[in-house]
């Protein structure tokens, strides 16, 4: 049985959040809350130069990249092949490796107790992330907690200062938070014996926590395919492109270097406008600056809206500068039912290329797979290997996502076997997958 535990008012708590269905879901947490800016950079690429600002849009700031060379010599067929398999439904082989052996004794954690706290119990990812936490370890004879609370830093401490006072075994933490601003109380778990997972710090986070049971997002890899998949659609011919951009946010300098990167080899012509507009303006400035970039760059066909909550107000503002014919969109991390529906009637259908996530319960079983390990005293997935699959969802896939959930089911199972758990099948398996329906939208 899951326990709840609330280290504020949430209007409802943990749980009126554990029945926040996938339609409610923000594409990328960074689109609710300030908190969400804690979102960690997976891994970083080199940068590609900059010129001087070129974009003086409103509540914006501009900078492009690019050379007058000739495109570059890409294998279009190899990208190509390289953004069709991220479309498709992701498999647990290809990750299973990077996870190392079985976890061995399992049937040691019965009893044990573990707490969860999400980063913020108001973001619908997070919330989904803690119950597969929360499944998983039930199904392995745990007594998980979900703490709910708002994203403030006194709150996480509340949580950990329970879990060392009512003698918890394990800690899995993380989701739009910097676990690094209680660094002090992770110390104070450690030293008591509780081992501490979390997901979505930084490398640097992480070791200012001493936390090294960590999963993490390939952000840098999302912008590669996104940049290919534009290179791939533009026969890989030059373009103009715009990225629109939130700096203050930490994933942002990953995936920025990442794109620049891969433009640079595969489209050393390709240009590149960058229009900042930092999360708290999203609402009232994206649509101004993106019109406004549009008419100030009229050759753009390309923009690259680097988060997935962007999208609605992208649209309104290609709309106004009237490009909905002309201009073509890619990356928008984060995913998410809302923003996934935009691709299945035009204008988006039309516009919208890509919108690239992860899938919250296969990133819950790989936090709890880390904390396992740490109970059982096995050395912790490698932080470049703990990472999941972020799919492309596209208007070719888009209905069959929302219909589905879009991440199969195998990974399922695949974790159950690294944990010594038998395999699921039939509705009991499809109920796993999507969290008892919940990952499962409309269309």
């Amino acid at each position: 049985m899951i326990s709840y535990r609330h280290g504020s008012s949430l209007g409802g708590g943990a749980r009126d959040a554990s029945r926040i269905p996938r339609a409610r879901r923000i594409a990328s947490v960074l689109a609710i809350t300030a908190a969400a800016l804690m979102l960690a950079a997976c891994s970083s690429s080199s940068s590609t130069p900059s010129t001087s600002p070129s974009s003086s849009a409103p509540a914006a700031s501009g900078s492009s990249s690019g050379s007058a060379s000739a495109s570059g010599s890409a294998d279009l067929s190899a990208l190509s092949d390289a953004v069709n398999k991220a479309a498709q439904v992701p498999t647990f082989s290809d990750y299973a490796a990077n996870y190392g052996d079985k976890v061995a004794n399992t049937s040691n954690l019965r009893g044990k107790k573990i707490m969860i706290i999400p980063g913020v119990s108001a973001l619908a990812a997070c919330t989904e992330i803690a119950q597969a936490v929360a499944s998983i370890a039930t199904a392995l004879g745990m007594q998980p907690t979900i703490f709910a609370n708002n994203g403030t830093t006194a709150e996480h401490n509340t949580a950990i200062e329970n879990a060392i006072h009512q003698h918890y075994d394990a800690i899995a933490m993380g989701c739009a938070m910097d676990p690094s601003t209680s660094a002090p109380a992770i110390k104070q778990a450690i030293a008591a014996g509780i081992v501490v997972s979390s997901y979505g710090a930084t490398q640097e986070e992480a070791a200012a926590a001493n936390i090294t049971y960590n999963n993490v997002d390939t952000y840098a890899l999302d912008a590669k395919l996104a940049a290919d998949q534009a290179v791939v659609q533009h026969q890989g011919q030059p373009f103009k492109a715009i990225a629109v951009v939130s700096k203050a946010t930490p994933a942002t300098k990953t995936m920025e270097d990442a794109l620049r990167a891969e433009l640079t080899a595969t489209c050393p012509a390709c240009t590149v406008t960058d229009v900042n507009v930092e999360v708290p303006d999203w609402t009232n400035q994206i649509a101004s600056a993106t019109t406004s970039a549009l008419l100030q760059n009229p050759d753009t066909t390309v923009i690259f809206p680097f988060y997935a909550g962007m999208l609605t107000y992208l649209l309104a503002g290609i709309q106004a500068a009237h490009k909905s014919g002309s201009v073509k969109t890619y990356l928008a991390f984060g995913g998410g039912t809302p923003f996934v529906k935009l691709q299945t009637a035009d204008p988006g259908k039309s516009i919208i290329q890509s919108d690239i996530g992860g899938y919250p319960p296969w990133t819950g079983y790989l936090m709890f797979l880390q904390a396992a390990r740490g109970l059982e005293k096995m050395d912790p997935i490698p932080y470049d290997k703990a990472i999941g699959p972020n799919r492309i969802v596209t208007p070719d896939n888009a209905v069959d996502v929302l219909t589905t959930g879009g991440w199969g089911t195998d990974w399922v199972n695949g974790f159950r076997d690294l944990l010594g758990l038998p395999a699921l099948s039939g509705s009991a398996l499809t109920a796993a997958a999507t969290l008892n329906g919940a990952m499962v939208g409309k269309v």
